[in-house]
This record gives structure tokens, C-alpha cells and sequence, in this order.
């Protein structure tokens, strides 16, 4: 299995009391689909997993996947302990999840030793392919060596998704790892990993704007560096205009004005104030994205 392209790092959709939202959750999921968007990226943490029980995230991951059709389905596992994630895995696979996800346990500051053997231990647990997630903001960037290690030691790790910015260790793990699957795990990082070798991008900003991201990777696939570049600097506009509504709301926002209503942010993220929805449709206007 090969995964290329724009993915979706899929927000809950929530109803007026903040709870899981099925029928939001298909027309969300259906506005993707409908813009060539190639899988589904469930429990991430930039999209606000971390406030979420394991409950509310089989919720979530139901929904999706009750709405994606033959769609990649990929479910971040969240817990740091063995129980947890054998409790989660047992979830992704009753619900025929396609990818699980794993990042470094966190908030818990390992040896590189520590972290190869958490992975170790976790990828026995199910024969379902592994998403390695590499996300600096929630505990110790792995490195190249530890990488390499977890590569070698677990042959269900097939995929990839580096949200570290170490482009000199990326550029060495694809080089040493021809068959791995690598993506982009920032919209900042689409057209340095897409020209190292990767396949696309886990993206936040293609739930509002598909078409933007759609642009970005299909340039970048037909090596249109000119035009990849500016269409980069266009995603990096778009990510500063909608922080103003804070971590996430303002890509809630975002997608309000596109018609499509996924509710308000969890807490404990900010919900969006009127002076930041004024700025963020004020700058969408400028930059024709509305």
C-alpha cells in the first residue's frame, strides 16, 4: 500500500453541546472526498485529540470511517502504556482501520534506547501497518539513528509523517529507506519533503482549502518548482491568517465560511472571538480564497 497526495488531519465535528457529530461528520467528510482528498488522518494531535477521552475517540474514528467509503482510513494511537494501546489498537482494528499511527510517547522524555524499545513493544501488537509520526511538540524528536532502528527492528512500520523541520535527518532516512512511505506532517513542510522524496502531506489547511493543497502536490508531483514555491508561500499566508483565531478555531472558521459546519473547539482551545472572524475573512478575501 502506497499513500500519495493530499491527506486530511480530520477535525471532530461537533453538535451544539460538543458532542461527536455523525451527520456533520459525513458532510465533512463528504466535502473531502468530493475534492480528491486521499485519506483520512483520525486522533491527530494537532487536531485536538489530546482533550479527548478514548471514548469520544472511537466516536470520532466511527464516524469518519462511517462516511469514508474505500477512503484510507489512518487512527492515531494516544496513550504512552501498553494496556492503553492495546486497548486502542483492538478499537482501529474492530472499526478496519487501513494505517495505525504512533508517535513518541509522550509527555515522558526517553532515552532513544527507551523510545526503540516502546516501539518495539508496541508494533508487535498488531500485524495492521504502522504510521511512524515524528512529532517534536508532544515529546523527544527521534532522531536518525533511533528511526533507522525502529525501521529495521518492526517490518509493519511502512509509513512516515516528520513533523520535526530536520531536513538534513530526513534527507538521510529517505535515502536509507527507499521503500518507506514518507509524508510531510506540517503544511510549512510540503514542498522541502515532497522534493526530498515524500508523498504528500497530512494537512490541516486542506479541510477548508482542498483545492490549495490539491494545487501545492500536483505542482510539486510534475517537479513545477516555480509554481510550488509560490503556492507554498500562499499555505504558509493562509496558516498565519487563520492562527488568529487561535490553535484551531480559526480552521473552524474557515471552514464555516466554506459551508460546511463542524462546531466549535473543544475545551480547553479558545473558541474565535468577532474581531478574529472578521480579520481571518478580511485576509482569505485578499488572498481569493473566498
Amino acid at each position: 500500500m502506497e499513500i500519495s497526495g493530499a491527506l486530511s488531519e480530520v477535525f471532530a465535528a461537533f453538535n451544539e453541546k460538543n458532542q461527536i457529530d455523525e451527520q456533520k461528520t459525513h458532510e465533512y467528510v463528504k466535502f473531502l472526498l468530493k475534492n480528491n482528498v486521499k485519506a483520512l488522518f483520525v486522533g491527530g494531535i494537532a487536531a485536538e485529540t489530546l482533550s479527548f477521552s478514548d471514548d469520544e475517540r472511537e466516536k470520532w474514528l466511527k464516524a469518519v470511517k462511517s462516511a469514508a467509503e474505500k477512503t484510507t482510513v489512518i487512527f492515531q494511537l494516544k496513550p504512552s502504556n501498553i494496556e492503553g494501546l492495546k486497548k486502542q489498537i483492538k478499537t482501529a482494528e474492530e472499526n478496519s482501520v487501513d494505517i495505525v499511527s504512533l508517535s513518541q510517547p509522550y509527555p515522558i522524555p526517553l532515552s532513544n534506547n527507551e523510545i526503540v524499545d516502546y516501539f518495539n513493544n508496541a508494533c508487535k501488537l498488531t500485524s495492521l501497518p504502522i504510521m511512524v509520526y515524528n512529532e517534536p511538540t508532544v515529546g523527544k524528536a527521534m532522531d536518525i539513528q533511533t528511526l533507522n532502528l525502529i525501521i529495521k527492528n518492526n517490518k509493519n512500520v511502512n509509513f512516515y509523517k516528520d513533523s520535526t523541520h530536520n531536513m538534513i535527518d530526513l534527507h538521510s532516512l529517505i535515502l536509507q529507506n527507499p521503500s518507506l512511505n514518507v509524508l510531510a506532517g506540517s503544511d510549512g513542510l510540503i514542498f522541502d519533503i515532497m522534493n526530498a522524496g515524500g508523498k504528500g502531506v497530512v494537512s490541516l489547511v486542506v479541510n477548508p482549502f482542498p483545492e490549495l493543497i490539491n494545487r501545492e502536490v500536483e505542482a510539486l508531483q510534475k517537479k513545477q518548482l516555480d509554481k510550488a514555491l509560490e503556492l507554498q508561500n500562499k499555505i504558509l499566508k493562509v496558516r498565519s491568517i487563520l492562527k488568529e483565531g487561535g490553535l484551531t478555531a480559526g480552521y473552524r472558521y474557515a471552514m464555516q465560511l466554506r459551508g460546511i459546519d463542524i462546531g466549535k473547539a473543544p475545551f480547553p482551545y479558545s473558541n474565535i472571538n468577532e474581531d478574529a472572524k472578521s480579520k481571518i475573512e478580511k485576509n482569505l478575501k485578499e488572498i481569493n480564497l473566498l
